[in-house]
């Protein structure tokens, strides 16, 4: 995994040499930032109040959320409509465990993949 000091030293070198750009290059880098950069409170609700795999779509993270989301239908689904509730209250339990690091990682799974964009950013901005 990483820790936050990790990830705060990172965030700490891209804002450095983004600090070092040109005014105009760094107006560039601050809209592309802006547009792209996500909320970890955002994550986190979308995670408490939907566990189908919302949040991972909000990251961009698709294969998760489909996921994530098919399970938790197939679940609902198997209790619903097939009665087998035990299996699909078991398939919910599964999915709601494999989720729950999701949970409690969320301000430093959004912070990596903010770091990511930031440094994507400032390699476009410095390759135009």
């Amino acid at each position: 995994m990483f820790s936050e000091k990790e990830l705060n030293l990172e965030e700490h070198e891209i804002r450095d040499v983004v600090r070092a750009l040109p005014a105009t290059r760094q107006y560039r880098y601050h809209q592309l930032e802006v547009r792209l950069l996500k909320r970890p409170s955002t994550y986190k609700a979308l995670n408490w109040l939907f566990p189908m795999g919302i949040h991972h779509f909000y990251l961009g993270r698709w294969i998760r959320g489909l996921i994530t989301l098919s399970l938790t239908l197939s679940g609902v689904f198997m209790i619903v409509a097939m009665q087998m509730t035990a299996y699909g209250l078991m398939l919910l339990l599964a999915t709601v465990l494999i989720e729950i690091p999701q949970l409690l990682n969320a301000r430093l799974l959004v912070h990596s993949r903010n770091n990511r964009i930031m440094a994507a950013c400032l390699k476009q901005v410095q390759s135009e």
